[in-house]
């Protein structure tokens, strides 16, 4: 298998005439999008070189995946960001990682088109993925060709995933687990559906009308997928999720909404990609674990409880093996246990958020005096962003207009509780255990 990203795009092509994106009224077959995006790309080479950076600042999916192609067709790395990501965090992405492009709703092709495209190989990278950094210079991790496709076979056989299903997504491609679905059951020669809406009783009549077999989502959106359903959806055969824990109660009323689905649930980072899996059964017997490892991973718990992991999925930068900080414990079964991050990353919808770095930002607003963030538990996130401030001359809105300048969209509080002052500890630091039961 030739471990490239775009390889199923490359002559001869299996499906031609195939659906492999569908966006409400738009569908694309696969000779169309092996078409256009050779079109795309040999324009894009007349502004690129190769190895350069594009930042993608499109909504629409398939706009979105159009250029995503044709840039790492044309030799380039995709660094895909939120329409809402401010354009003073833009600015700071192109003065940091020498970013070549910016492709937004005013972007125009070039009308001139290159003599030809550069040779690409499996070791090259691809993609840039914005990690929870939401300080000045937001943290990118880059991914290759090799680390990703080389997990495509075991997604298959994991979550009985094939090019005869049509997975749907709820979710932004910026978020790189619903972007790794969506690639990888492309390259399988399946069709990907993007809902249309944010609104689940939409999802449901998509899923029916669209002959969906597989959904990919975070719980928290498989949680409003439940609310809005009046009978069990007996087509579908494959469900995954990612990105927090599910909840056993969730489990439960999958399992009779879904009676015909396998449901596996991972565990991975960005820097690590996929790390261990749980089928429903392990989950029930098992409530608490993240799962087994992938196949061709290897877990290790250091002396401090950290998890350390070797793996042919981890990124680049991060190879042979690698941490991102949390920690946990192994059973005798193998089942791996999650006891939390060393510097207590929040959680909200599968999107992890940096406390510290929001603080810091907030810290930086005039007139804030003290800044505390936690995540606070919420039956559908997961978990809530609140931000405690000492600022006794601001308002709500005051400081969520600064968030929306200064921070990513994912990391803005989603609670502010103003304090006249912060409670401390007996050696002086700020109590959050205090905080989080300030809530009112």
């Amino acid at each position: 298998m030739v471990m490239l990203i775009h390889r199923f795009l490359c002559p001869p092509l299996s499906f031609p005439d195939k659906a492999c994106l569908i966006s409400g009224s738009q569908r694309l077959t696969y000779r169309q999008l092996a078409e256009r995006t050779d079109e795309m790309a040999r324009c894009l080479a007349t502004q690129i070189k190769p190895k350069e950076v594009v930042l993608i600042k499109l909504a629409r999916p398939l706009e979105q995946l159009l250029y995503f192609f044709a840039i790492i067709k044309a030799g380039g790395i995709c660094l895909l960001a939120d329409t809402t990501t401010s354009d003073e965090i833009c600015t700071r992405l192109f003065q940091s990682h020498n970013i070549r492009l910016c492709i937004d709703s005013r972007y125009t092709l070039p009308a001139m088109q290159a003599g030809s495209l550069p040779r690409i190989l499996p070791q090259d990278c691809f993609l840039g993925a914005l990690s929870s950094g939401t300080t000045g210079t937001p943290k990118i991790i880059w991914r290759s060709h090799t680390s990703w496709v080389s997990a495509f076979a075991a997604q298959s056989r994991i979550f009985n995933l094939s090019g005869a299903d049509t997975l749907y997504l709820a979710g932004s491609l910026v978020y790189t687990a619903n972007l790794n679905a969506c690639l990888h059951l492309l390259t399988e020669g399946g069709t990907v559906v993007f809902a249309s809406s944010a609104m689940p009783r939409t999802w449901v009549q998509e899923i029916t009308n669209c002959q969906i077999s597989a959904l990919f989502m975070v719980p928290a959106n498989y949680k409003r997928l439940l609310h809005a359903l009046n009978a069990p959806l007996t087509a579908l055969t494959s469900l995954v999720t990612a990105g927090a824990k599910m909840d056993l109660a969730t489990l439960e009323r999958l399992l009779i909404y879904f009676p015909a689905a396998q449901i596996c649930e991972y565990y991975g980072a960005s820097e690590l990609g996929h790390v261990s899996y749980l089928l429903a059964k392990d989950i029930l017997a098992h409530p608490t674990a993240v799962g087994k490892a992938f196949p061709g991973v290897t877990i290790t718990i250091k002396t401090d409880q950290t998890i350390w992991v070797k793996s042919p999925y981890l990124a680049p930068a991060y190879q042979p093996e690698a941490s991102v900080g949390d920690l946990g414990e192994l059973d005798e079964n193998g089942f791996l246990y999650l006891w939390g991050r060393k510097n207590g990353l929040i959680n909200t919808g599968g999107v992890k958020v940096i406390p510290e770095q929001v603080e810091q930002v907030l810290l930086s607003c005039p007139g804030v005096i003290q800044a505390c963030v936690a995540g606070v538990n919420d039956a559908l996130r997961g978990e809530k962003i609140y931000a405690w401030l000492v600022a006794p001359s601001l308002t709500t809105a005051q400081v969520l207009d600064f968030c929306r300048r200064q921070l990513l969209p994912h990391c803005h509080p989603q609670r502010i509780i103003f304090l006249q002052e912060m409670p401390l500890t007996t050696t002086g630091k700020i109590d959050r255990h205090r905080l989080k039961n300030t809530q009112a």
